[in-house]
């Protein structure tokens, strides 16, 4: 079972925007083309007889409110059609197929809009690095199916340790990374260790196997002075002191 995580994509307007915006459109082009028609069709027959005159402007009126939305339907409908096409796209480009959690590619688009669009002297940003230790072990022992149903549950863990606010991607391998605004400190701690908690403690079954990981977490707290690069690097360099210290635990870089 994938993850269900949306993964934003900010480039691209939702469906609904997109709708809008076509109606919108419509709207004009009838306003435009009833005014284009009855402009024109008053100069061309105000000399003839009354009831003719008001019968060509009547007509002139009605005429684009049929024209207009049944054109503006029809390419609305393909239009939605390519709309719908394209954000496919988008979403297969920016989400990992296994897991279905967002890729690196739109982690690293998510992290720097963040970085340009919070300040971080008032707003508290962390970068989260997660790491299955030993997987390698459950490919060797178990194949790689089972490697991927493990990987597959761990980012199920991962994301119901967190809050909706969170951005869980996966990186690449069985290394996971997350997003995490924060108001207080202690909050990371307590993030940090559920995630480790959920997925040393919650055996992923396959077939009739048990199978057991644990994980490493290291964690960058963004400062105004920081890059995305800077506090992923801190983070990566706290996931390997994790590592160096017998794995199965989180270390925080301040």
């Amino acid at each position: 079972m994938l993850v269900k995580q949306k993964t934003e994509i900010r480039s691209v307007p939702s469906e609904r925007e997109f709708a809008s915006n076509l109606i919108m459109v419509g709207a004009i082009m009838l306003v435009i083309a009833t005014g284009i028609a009855v402009a024109a069709t008053w100069f061309t027959t105000r000399h003839y007889a009354p009831n003719i005159h008001f019968q060509a402007l009547r007509t002139a009126a009605l005429l684009p409110m049929v024209i207009v939305p049944l054109c503006t339907s029809i390419v609305g409908y393909q239009g939605i059609m390519n709309h719908r096409r394209m954000l496919k796209i988008f979403h297969l480009a920016h989400t990992d197929e296994m897991t279905g959690l967002a890729n690196r590619r739109a982690f690293m688009q998510e992290a720097r809009y963040r970085f340009e669009t919070v300040d971080l002297e008032f707003h508290g940003l962390s970068f989260f690095i997660i790491d299955l230790d030993h997987f390698k072990n459950v490919n060797d022992a178990y194949g790689h199916e089972a490697g991927d149903e493990v990987l597959i549950h761990a980012s199920q863990q991962i994301v119901q340790a967190l809050p909706r606010d969170a951005m869980v991607a996966r990186l690449g391998g069985e290394e996971f990374a997350v997003l995490l605004p924060y108001s207080d400190i202690e909050q990371i701690y307590q993030y940090a260790e559920t995630i480790r908690h959920r997925v040393a403690s919650k055996p992923c079954s396959y077939l009739e196997h048990s199978i057991q990981v644990s994980a490493s977490v290291g964690v960058g707290i963004a400062h105004a002075r920081d890059t995305v690069r800077s506090v992923m690097t801190r983070a990566d360099d706290a996931l390997y002191d994790a590592k160096d210290e017998g794995r199965n635990r989180f270390v925080i870089a301040a």
